[in-house]
């Protein structure tokens, strides 16, 4: 972490900038300067630039998962300012200002979660090796006996994916954006289960390596239904994640330890096209109608990166929140499939009612905002760093960023030499990582359910496979001994 050479110079630069930056911070404290605030503005820039160049030079292969991070982090929360005339002005939902005080606080948890989640992430990198390797007997030949059954249970689910998806798309088709976020859209509930069981059921496939022909399949399917028909209804966040994650499942599956330049290239330009194409999804959903004009890219960047307001309309607005942050934090532990149906809620849109119904952090926030935009199908989204702040103040923000360090660095391992339940899970969490700076802390949970019931399916044959196996093991022992005059 601390050795110097031709590739750290990067890393010594962004130490300096995030020192740098913690001493104007703390000195704003207690001067609350609003000069130092537009410096604090335009460093946080700059370390993040710093924090990405870093590691795209010490290895794009060994750091994607985090690279990625902190590229999402400053796409959907810093993208929008810099083309703003004023920085301590937000607009994405409602117009806010914060004063000197709030906006040294909005720059901290900016600044906290970008400069100590990194600092964390380094340390972690060079103290823990990750999650331990443990090679199970004839691990080859378990995969073998499970794969077909997983195979069925993705033909199965995968047209409750697809007609979900589809039908969702159809019915929202000749609605507004925002007005689709109203209504539930009427899907059988075997259907449903089809598709929740789906989305876990492609994890574990993965997970047990399938070969080449069936791997660009599933992955081109689960693109389609988790990426393509979510772009048709203007989801291009949930798009942009699965394909990260695919990214990030091709360099462990092919083994990839350096991306060549000309690789390099041939992803700057798909980069380039996706950032096209995610501006056009965006003017078609606005209904706008598309004009690519020379600023597109600008146009692109302010219309994506504006969930800095969530941050700053928390801390503007956390006063007025009826409950205690925790409740917000931790309401997905109840607002799920399972804790519905113990609660008996009925499940509702967007609303006065569900507001009723549930804790819930993003609706809240949008609510307290501008209950006019709320209640016509607009949204804030959340934001993680904006629930620890609500939950914990600034301390809670510190403790989540170093958590979140640990995690990127656990997380970022050859999942093929891991235990079975061990992969699946951090390819669950992987899925969720890119969408956390604009996602809840806990939303991941209800999903979880869906990936246990998963397991629950997959679990007697796991359980029969290593009793055959271990019986099999122990005769072949008998047998060796036997061999030699012995008896066991």
């Amino acid at each position: 972490m601390f050795r110097v050479n031709r590739n750290s110079i990067l890393r010594w630069i962004a130490f300096s900038f995030i020192l740098l930056q913690g001493v104007l911070i703390f000195s704003n404290l207690f001067i609350m300067s609003d000069t130092i605030n537009h410096i604090m503005f335009i460093m946080n820039y700059v370390i993040g630039f710093f924090i990405i160049a870093d590691l795209i030079v010490d290895g794009i292969a060994q750091h994607l998962l985090a690279i990625s991070f902190f590229g999402c982090f400053m796409l959907f929360l810093m993208a929008q300012k810099p083309f703003k005339p004023d920085y301590d002005v937000f607009l994405t939902f409602a117009w806010t200002k914060l004063d000197t005080s709030q906006y040294v606080t909005f720059s901290s948890i900016l600044f906290c979660g970008l400069a100590v989640t990194y600092l964390s992430y380094l340390f972690f990198a060079c103290r823990v090796t990750g999650i331990k390797k443990r090679e199970v007997v004839n691990k080859r030949d378990y995969y073998q006996a499970l794969r077909p059954l997983v195979l069925v249970l993705l033909i199965l689910t995968f047209p409750c994916a697809l007609y979900m998806q589809a039908k969702v798309v159809l019915v929202r088709s000749g609605m507004s954006y925002t007005s689709g976020y109203l209504v539930n859209v009427d899907v059988p509930a075997v259907v449903k289960v089809g598709y929740y069981i789906y989305s876990g059921v492609i994890l574990v496939f993965l997970v047990l390596k399938p070969t080449k022909k069936q791997l660009w399949i599933v992955l081109g399917t689960y693109l389609l239904v988790e990426g393509g028909l979510q772009l048709l209804q203007g989801r291009r966040a949930l798009f942009a994640s699965t394909l990260l994650f695919s990214i990030w499942y091709l360099l462990k599956y092919y083994n990839i330890k350096k991306i060549s330049p000309k690789l390099l290239f041939r992803i700057g330009i798909i980069a380039f096209g996706l950032v096209v194409l995610f501006f056009v999804v965006e003017q078609m959903r606005d209904e706008k109608g598309f004009v690519l004009s020379s600023n597109f890219i600008e146009r692109f960047l302010v219309s994506t990166g504006g969930s800095d307001s969530v941050i700053a309309n928390t801390i503007a607005r956390k006063d007025k929140f009826p409950e205690n942050g925790f409740k917000y934090l931790l309401d997905p532990i109840s607002n799920n499939i399972i804790g519905n149906l113990i609660l008996r809620k009925g499940s509702v849109a967007q609303g006065l009612e569900y507001l009723e119904l549930h804790n819930s952090f993003a609706h809240w926030l949008s609510y307290l905002t501008e209950s006019s935009l709320y209640l016509s199908g607009h949204g804030m989204g959340s934001c993680y760093l904006a629930e620890m702040y609500l939950a914990m103040g600034m301390v809670g923000v510190f403790l989540i960023s170093i958590v979140l360090g640990l995690v990127l660095h656990i997380l970022d391992i050859n999942i093929f030499h891991l235990r079975f339940y061990q992969a699946v899970l951090v390819l669950f969490f992987i899925r969720r990582v890119f969408t956390l700076p604009r996602d809840g802390l806990l939303s991941w949970i209800g999903n979880l359910i869906y990936l246990l019931c998963v397991f629950a399916l997959l679990l007697p044959f796991y359980y029969i496979y290593n009793t055959i196996n271990k019986d099999y093991a122990r005769d072949e022992d008998m047998i060796k001994d036997q061999s030699y005059g012995t008896t066991t």
